[in-house]
């Protein structure tokens, strides 16, 4: 029978399908319905992989899977895999390759005309964009998936949330605050009806962000203290660590210093281990130690950052910020001298331009500020140059 040369009886088939312990269905179908069914399992398979960040297990999962779509012509499995290879390589950072993948399966899936595909993958290409830095490119992609939800009067709210979530992050970054806070009051009224806690603490923040960004600080706690009590209902330690960094920063605005350090204090008690926001929050300290004048105490903090994570580009750089900022605060020009050419000569060892100039400009403003004119005309002149070259000036 399974080499062709018999045709079984509906009788025996039922027979069969008894002792195998199966439907009479699976004798049934074509070999293309049956590569279906392999392929939906293996999409399972990785998608619970991908979950749990067991990316070699989702790997293999999509190599087994795209066998049988390649086969058979699968157009909808073979996005699916590419789909699945895109959030791989998104997860572990390789963007440009996470962007192929994105690109491709987003092709086949317009082919395939399943909106929500199309719209997850327009999705995955803005969070990828957002992540290149390529900010309106991103939010071209996320638009692009809100016409599509809107389509045919297609319905799906946490996708409707989370694209109004994405486009006010974008509009945020581009530092179109207004817009930034219209499309995230649409995605809260959304989280709101659907009670997604974690999502609708996130928007609650980036709320708060945004007026803290406007000014506005009264709203700007208002929206704090409310993600924070959300974040509190499920105790989850690294958005209330956000949050309290953020309370920090605002009350730093107001000038209210008793306050931000209280925050600050709390935020740096829940980190127990040394990553990113550790040393934001330190950051957060050395800067207001600046704001009241104590220049030891921050020099303090700048140091401990420097010493212990001065092997991070980022953090570096910001750490010589601060270095140069707190001596010319304190008129010495000694030391505010050596941080700003000790910078310049890191950075002109990498390629990081954009920041390059940024200290070049800085040091031919301090050269014109201690009456050194030809050496503040060669660094100005140094910094424009980077800047006509990335485009910045024209």
């Amino acid at each position: 029978m399974e080499s062709g040369k018999a045709n079984p009886s509906i009788e025996l088939l039922q027979y069969i399908a008894e002792k195998l312990d199966t439907d009479i269905e699976y004798f049934l179908e074509s070999e293309e319905k049956q590569a279906s069914r392999i392929c939906e399992f293996y999409c399972n398979i990785c998608e619970s992989a991908i979950i749990s960040e067991d990316f070699l297990k989702a790997t293999e999962a999509i190599e087994k899977g795209a066998f049988y779509a390649d086969k058979y012509n699968l157009n909808y499995y073979k996005a699916k895999f590419e789909y699945f290879y895109a959030k791989i390589e998104y997860k572990k950072d390789n963007l440009q390759a996470a962007q192929l993948h994105c690109l491709y399966a987003n092709s086949l899936f317009l082919k395939t005309d399943s909106i929500d595909d199309i719209i997850k993958t327009f999705l995955l290409l803005g969070q990828i964009s957002f992540s290149m830095g390529a900010i309106n490119t991103a939010l071209n992609y996320f638009i692009q998936a809100d016409s599509m939800l809107n389509k045919d009067e297609y319905v799906n709210e946490k996708l409707k949330a989370n694209i109004m979530y994405n486009i006010a992050m974008c509009y945020d970054k581009l530092g179109d605050i207004k817009q930034a806070i219209s499309f995230a009051n649409i995605a809260k009224d959304k989280l709101l009806i659907l009670e997604d806690k974690k999502k609708y603490g996130e928007i609650l923040m980036l709320l708060s962000l945004s007026y803290a960004k406007e000014n506005n600080l009264n709203k700007a706690l208002k929206y704090a203290e409310m993600a924070k009590e959300v974040f509190k209902s499920f105790e989850s330690d690294n958005e209330i660590v956000e949050i309290e960094m953020s309370l920090g920063n605002i009350f730093s605005k107001i000038g209210n210093f008793e306050e931000s350090f209280e925050h600050l204090n709390k935020a740096l008690k829940l980190k127990n281990k040394k990553d990113s926001h550790f040393y934001d929050i330190l950051f957060s300290y050395s800067e207001n130690y600046i704001k009241i004048k104590d220049y030891d105490k921050a020099l303090e903090f700048v140091n401990r950052i420097f010493d212990e994570f001065g092997e991070n580009s980022f953090y570096r750089i910001k750490c010589y910020k601060l270095f140069y900022k707190i001596y010319d605060e304190k008129d010495d020009y000694n030391n505010a001298e050596k941080v700003l050419l000790e910078a310049i000569k890191y950075l002109e060892a990498l390629d990081f331009k954009k920041e390059l100039a940024d200290f070049y400009t800085t040091l031919g403003r301090f050269y014109m500020k201690v009456n050194e004119r030809e050496l503040a005309l060669n660094y100005l002149d140094k910094g424009l140059e980077i800047y006509k070259e990335l485009g910045i000036i024209l």
